[in-house]
């Protein structure tokens, strides 16, 4: 008789209304909480699918514009407030907003690289490049950071969107899909020896305008040639093994010059 009655409650919460449901109850505790647990959630259902219908209705899908023309690539606008300005006057200016500039679009293509091959390389190497290339990721996030923000104190903006990486760095992409170890090897080898060269003629270009932003690009510089040289170990010959990537290049060297230095650095 009791499960009887438990069964109606049941059948009057779920089909019936309030007012009906109400009635058909018993003094049941277990019986009497069902129906306002379901009202509770038929209402918020009702609600919830009201409400999407007015947002429907009350907000369509409108395009997305800016106030202002997007401008060239790079763009580098200058505060019309105080600020502290380098040597040299507008070619002093030029010559130390552009090669922060350049270095920043650098420094963000490597960023964009480096993760894209963290995450692909394969081979031997794996572990080893994915460990390494982590690091060199948060290291040049942290310069890239310190570069734009130069730019903003010296009263430039900064340019750091996609279509400015795309258009001005001098760096290609890496290839995309399962990188090789080797491949990646060689890519940042060459990449950070290109960007390590950038960099230092920005350095040369802002050493007598603005020295400030000449010491930031030389510890830059520092950090590009300590990773190129990071990248470059896994293939240096040495007295007992060339190291020429055979073994993890399908059995031929690695796709980098080698060729005997010209440089003693012991010469008299």
């Amino acid at each position: 008789m009791r499960m009887t009655k438990i069964a109606a409650c049941l059948l009057a919460g779920v089909l019936l209304p309030v007012g009906l449901a109400s009635a058909a109850t018993t003094p049941d505790t277990r019986a009497s909480t069902v129906w306002p647990m379901t009202a509770r959630t038929q209402v918020a259902q009702a609600k919830t699918s009201q409400g999407s219908e007015q947002v429907k209705t009350l907000s369509p899908q409108a395009p997305v514009s800016m106030p202002q023309p997007v401008g060239a690539f790079p763009t580098n606008a200058v505060t019309d407030r105080p600020y502290v300005s380098p040597e040299g006057g507008v070619e002093g200016y030029k010559k130390t907003v552009g090669a922060l500039q350049r270095t920043l679009t650098e420094l963000q293509q490597l960023q964009l690289q480096t993760k894209e091959a963290h995450w692909n390389v394969s081979g031997t190497l794996f572990y080893s490049l994915h460990e390494l290339l982590q690091d060199h990721y948060e290291g040049l996030s942290k310069y890239a950071d310190e570069c734009a923000e130069r730019l903003l104190a010296i009263g430039s903006s900064s340019d750091g969107r996609a279509s400015t990486i795309v258009k001005t760095s001098a760096i290609p992409e890496i290839p995309g899909g399962y990188i090789d170890d080797a491949q990646v090897i060689v890519w940042f080898t060459n990449a950070y020896k290109t960007v390590g060269e950038e960099v230092r003629a920005g350095i040369k270009d802002t050493q007598d305008p603005d020295p400030t932003s000449s010491n930031l690009l030389q510890e830059i510089e520092h950090g590009i040639d300590k990773y190129q040289w990071q990248m470059r170990a896994f293939v240096q010959g040495t007295h007992t093994d060339p190291n020429t990537g055979f073994d993890i290049n399908n059995n031929k060297p690695v796709d980098l010059p080698s060729q005997p230095s010209k440089i003693d650095p012991n010469a008299k």
